[in-house]
This record gives structure tokens, sequence and C-alpha cells, in this order.
């Protein structure tokens, strides 16, 4: 079983593939899945581990609870969908 360290650089490396295209995205997925026949759950997983990071985090500076900050990007997001439709 990875560590969270270990988890949390898979999620980086993702994510960091991710904003650099869907080129760069492609070859990464590419190469992890020559490595590892479970690579979406690695990925997943990884990602996940990031995110819940960044989410302490920013509970922690923002002094708001991990919850509140989740609901907060959840009604973002819909707002931007309603926005886009139509």
């Amino acid at each position: 079983m990875s560590s969270d360290h270990d988890r949390i650089r898979t999620g980086i490396e993702f994510m960091t593939a991710y904003v650099s295209g869907d080129e760069l995205l492609t070859a990464y997925i590419a190469e992890r899945r020559r490595e590892d026949p479970l690579t979406a759950e690695t990925l997943m997983d990884g990602a996940s581990a990031l995110c819940a990071l960044l989410l302490h985090k920013l509970a922690r500076e923002t002094g708001q609870s991990e919850h509140h900050i989740l609901q907060e990007l959840a009604r973002g997001t819909h707002r931007h969908e309603r926005g886009t439709e139509g």
C-alpha cells in the first residue's frame, strides 16, 4: 500500500500532466498504463489525496469548514453551468 506522500505525489504528477494539455496528459497516462495495469485507480486515488490535502489547507487558511468550501464550489459550478446553457 502506498503512503500518503506517495499518493499525493501521484496526484501532483497527474494534475501537472492535466494542466499541461491533452497531448502531455495522453502521453503520461499511456506511460503509466505500461507501468501499472491499475492506472485509473492509482491516478484517481492520487488526485483524491491531493484534493483532500488542498481542501484541508484551504480550510485552515480561511477558517471555513471543508464541508462549507465544498458546498461553495458546488454552488459556483452550478451557477457556471446555468450561465453557459442556452
